[in-house]
């Protein structure tokens, strides 16, 4: 058992770029704490409900896709955006206070170089920003979702998580209303499971996630 802290710039970057390596560290007894830093009212909006319900909305789905996955408990940092230089900096005031309070000893973040999103990329950097005085050996790993890496340090085999990955993300119903991410995602988790080395003779399983070693 470990302990182990998530880390997303919007309500369903977790699910989509790790949710079965979520669940998966979940049935084997790790406690899992996740923080979500923005409230995702800039989303995609099909039902033209505005942004703060909108917020209300996704912090709702963010719980219930949460509870699926086996996640023990969600923090919301609640801020609108993190494109400024003051937000960010706020918001890696408060991930310092999350890591020295809940101790992780794996941290799981989006990537602060490769993700094409800037969001996701901020998040990157509020994560390492608040690790720079934490001398501890803490493992941080980062996962895909905007960004496909051109190589990995770790595959992670979620064949059978896969349905619960799934059930995680359709819980974002404001989202998969505009945008297919549970169809995307899960041709790039086959992908990678299939072509995980050109030298194989046989996959190890039908799904995989990859992760790039920050630290």
């Amino acid at each position: 058992m470990k302990r182990v802290l998530l880390i997303s710039a919007h309500p369903d970057d977790m699910e989509i770029g790790m949710g079965g390596t979520v669940a998966k560290m979940a049935w084997a007894g790790d406690e899992i704490v996740s923080v979500v830093i923005t409230d995702g009212r800039r989303a995609p909006d099909p039902a033209s409900i505005g942004p703060e319900k909108m917020a209300e909305l996704r912090k709702d789905e963010s719980e219930k896709a949460a509870n699926i996955l086996g996640v023990a408990k969600t923090k919301f940092f609640n801020f609108e955006s993190v494109a400024s230089e003051e937000s960010c900096r706020q918001a890696t005031e408060e991930l310092i206070e999350v890591i020295a309070s809940f101790h992780p000893e794996e941290i799981y973040t989006l990537h602060p170089e490769l993700d094409r999103h800037p969001s996701h990329r901020a998040a990157g950097r509020i994560c390492l920003d608040a690790l720079k005085e934490n001398n501890s050996n803490i493992k941080v790993w980062a996962y895909e979702v905007w960004g496909l890496f051109p190589k990995w340090d770790r595959l992670e085999n979620i064949t059978d998580q896969m349905e619960r990955k799934l059930a995680a993300i359709d819980e974002h119903k404001s989202q998969i209303a505009a945008i297919p991410y549970a169809d995307g995602i899960a041709g790039l988790n086959r992908w990678r499971a299939v072509f995980a080395d050109p030298h194989q003779t046989s996959t190890d399983g039908n799904y995989a996630e990859a992760f790039i070693k920050l630290k």
